[in-house]
């Protein structure tokens, strides 16, 4: 399937009804009776209601926090690490999750946030407490993360932050197939985190070709297009259609990505208000 087969008419109601739930999201974000977490009230009014986008960092630091935040927002680490400090792990307070996690206040210093210092300390972790880096408990699938991550983060960062941004420039100028491609050899050899968490991350520090397909999206994107041969669907797939049909409703991926997601969140208070 591609956009060809959406007429215009079609065209037309997917983007009305993008800016229906659009209106609505800001509606629910300004009632205080309305149970939202505190991000995502602020995300609806940042970037449905002022039109923001997200910055990219301007240091490594912040970079690596973006990027291990995302790594970690599978759901079972996400809430495991949520039940640290009991906030949603964010690039603010993960530093102090993974303190609580692994008794090790180098995480809380922000001169460790450089990808060779986080390999180093996480090797030193597990040369302690031997993890097993194959498993799917949580502690030891955080330490295999951030050990993998890191030495990925490392190369990608070989010629600095700066260069880094252009090749993401230059990749995000591409099509869909290609900017897939260059994130499925990104994910590669880190274990146990996929091309969507690498989209998350992308997305999060500003570019805005990116969409995490992920199963919010799965959910809520063939409901909007109406075509349920859409379930059937890859993960690629769906990340092509996606910025083909973002480019026609004349929003980008990054925001059609956010407003499916935060709809299917909040989509139940439509008719209980």
């Amino acid at each position: 399937m591609n956009t060809m087969e959406i007429n215009l008419v079609e065209i037309d109601r997917i983007h009305n009804e993008l800016i229906r739930r659009k209106n609505l999201l800001i509606d629910f974000s300004k009632d205080d009776y309305i149970n939202m977490d505190s991000g995502e009230r602020n995300d609806i009014t940042s970037l449905f209601e002022k039109g923001d986008s997200p910055q990219r960092p301007e240091d490594i630091a912040h970079l690596m926090k973006v990027f291990f935040t995302s790594c970690f927002s599978y759901s079972v680490l996400r809430n495991f690490l949520k039940s640290k400090i009991g906030k949603i792990p964010d690039q603010n307070i993960l530093p102090l999750c993974l303190q609580t996690t692994f008794s090790c206040y180098d995480f809380l210093d922000n001169k460790n946030w450089d990808p060779n210092k986080l390999y180093e300390i996480a090797q030193n972790i597990q040369k302690e407490r031997k993890y097993n880096l194959k498993s799917n408990i949580p502690e030891d699938r955080i330490i295999s993360v951030i050990i993998n991550g890191s030495q990925e983060m490392s190369r990608r960062l070989v010629n600095g932050l700066n260069n880094f941004y252009r090749e993401l420039d230059a990749i995000s100028e591409k099509s869909g197939n290609e900017i897939w491609a260059y994130v499925i050899d990104f994910k590669k050899d880190i274990y146990n985190v996929g091309p969507n968490l690498i989209c998350d991350f992308i997305k999060n520090i500003g570019f805005e070709k990116f969409v995490k397909v992920d199963h919010h999206f799965k959910k809520e994107f063939p409901t909007l297009i109406g075509y349920d041969s859409c379930k059937k669907m890859s993960d690629k797939e769906h990340f092509v259609l996606s910025q083909e049909l973002a480019d026609l409703v004349n929003m980008s991926p990054f925001h059609l990505d956010k407003l499916l997601y935060l709809w299917g969140r909040y989509k139940k208070y439509e008719y209980v208000r």
